[in-house]
Formats: C-alpha cells, structure tokens, sequence
C-alpha cells in the first residue's frame, strides 16, 4: 500500500512539473452569459420554426432539403439568426395578413342574418 502512495506521489510531482503556471481563471460577465444564451435561443427558435411540417413542406417546394436548412442555418451569424428569429417571433399565428376580411365578412354575414330574421 506504501507503494501505492509512493507512485501517486511520484505521479503528481511529475505532473505539477510540466504543468504550465500560468493558467488563469477568469471571471465570465453576466452579460457575455445573457448574450449566448440569447444567440442559442434565437437559433434554436429558427430551427424548430424549420422543423415544423407546413415550413418543411415549403422548403422542399423550393428544392431546399431539411437537413440542408440546418446547415444553412448552422452557418449563418449571430446578428442574422437574431433578425430571422425577431421576424418569425412577430408574425401572425395564423400565418395570414388578411385576417381583417374574415371579420369584414363575419359582420356582413351577421347583418344579413339579422335583416332576414327581424325583417320578416
């Protein structure tokens, strides 16, 4: 057992030698963690946006493969993956603009339906 010891001993001597001393730990800011944090949630919002099945779809009408728009999107920059993740994040739910027709619609409907049962 005093061997044993004696080895890992040895060992660590040997290895305190040749170990460089000027390693330093720095300390990390709180805004270089925020700020890669935030760059992996903007990537992994394009990602999973890429993913979904309606976009998938799309994507391959344009030729474009789904593992070829993670490359491409494993290639962008910073600063552009936070653009495309600001403009997915604003755009309607329903994926259509003309939500206004629908409720012009609804209420014509609606008056009509009111002439023709009150107006009897």
């Amino acid at each position: 057992m005093r061997r044993l010891y004696r080895l890992i001993a040895q060992i660590l001597i040997v290895s305190m030698v040749w170990m460089p001393f000027s390693i330093h730990a720095g300390m990390i800011g709180t805004d270089q963690v925020a700020a890669s944090a935030q760059d992996q949630s903007n990537r992994d919002t394009v990602v999973n946006f890429m993913s979904r099945g309606d976009v998938a779809k799309k994507l391959e009408t344009f030729g474009i493969s789904a593992s070829t728009a993670k490359e491409r999107v494993d290639a962008m920059t910073n600063e552009e993956v936070s653009k495309l993740a600001a403009k997915i994040d604003s755009m309607p739910a329903g994926a259509s603009d003309d939500w206004v027709w629908w409720v012009v619609a609804a209420v014509v409907v609606g008056i009509i339906i009111w002439l023709v049962w009150y107006k009897k």
